[in-house]
């Protein structure tokens, strides 16, 4: 009967340690699994501009987000539009620096790593700055046009009215106040680092030069 339960007892702690090895193993693997392929189709495409369409701008704005300071990280790109609603976004970049295919080959590899990046804190504080003030540029400027046709319609030819005077002033004077922001903003250049297997040892996206060789 004694031996019975040495037997019992000197199998317990094997089985116990099987279990934990392998909630362990389990564990390292989610860690490790690599992120998801990123679908994606290029609608559009002339020298110098080129619009993808990415089903996950419309369901990730945390993604949508990443991709665009991404793109904009490049020295070579001059300006990024995501329009999340139709799942797209367009990207102009210089022309004669590279080729048009390998800065094709460069944004699908951002589009297929952007989820990884680290955005610092300088980035995001100046996305902020834009994300309130932009829209309501915008918005000020739809209600101008709004009164500009209004005045043709009533006086049949263009006139600067009281409204006019106002909102051209506001328009003038809301760019001022970003520009002032934005230049007393941290003004270092975007560091956007990937993440490792596990979050550790973050090292820096390197952006690639004409003289480098091409990204596989």
């Amino acid at each position: 009967m004694t031996s019975i339960k040495r037997s019992n007892s000197d199998k317990t702690p094997s089985l116990n340690l099987s279990l934990s090895s392998k909630k362990t193993a389990k564990s390292v693997a989610k860690k490790t699994a690599p992120s998801q392929n990123i679908f994606y189709t290029i609608v559009h495409t002339i020298p110098g501009r080129v619009r993808f369409r990415i089903p996950l701008l419309a369901r990730d704005t945390e993604y949508a987000n990443q991709l665009k300071l991404a793109i904009e990280s490049d020295p070579r790109v001059t300006n990024v539009r995501v329009n999340p609603k139709a799942a797209s976004i367009v990207i102009n970049y210089k022309v004669g620096v590279i080729s048009d295919n390998q800065m094709r080959e460069r944004l699908v590899y951002l589009i297929q790593t952007a989820q990884d990046v680290v955005v610092p804190k300088e980035v995001m504080a100046k996305s902020i700055v834009q994300t309130i003030f932009d829209p309501l540029i915008n918005l000020i400027d739809s209600t101008r046009k709004i009164n500009q046709a209004r005045n043709i319609i009533v006086y049949r030819r263009f006139k600067t009215d009281i409204w006019e005077q106002i909102l051209s002033t506001s328009i003038s004077i809301i760019k001022r106040l970003k520009s002032a922001i934005m230049f007393i903003l941290p003004n270092k250049r975007w560091r956007l680092r990937l993440r490792g297997n596990n979050g550790m040892n973050s090292q820096p996206l390197k952006l690639k030069s004409a003289s480098e060789p091409e990204l596989v």
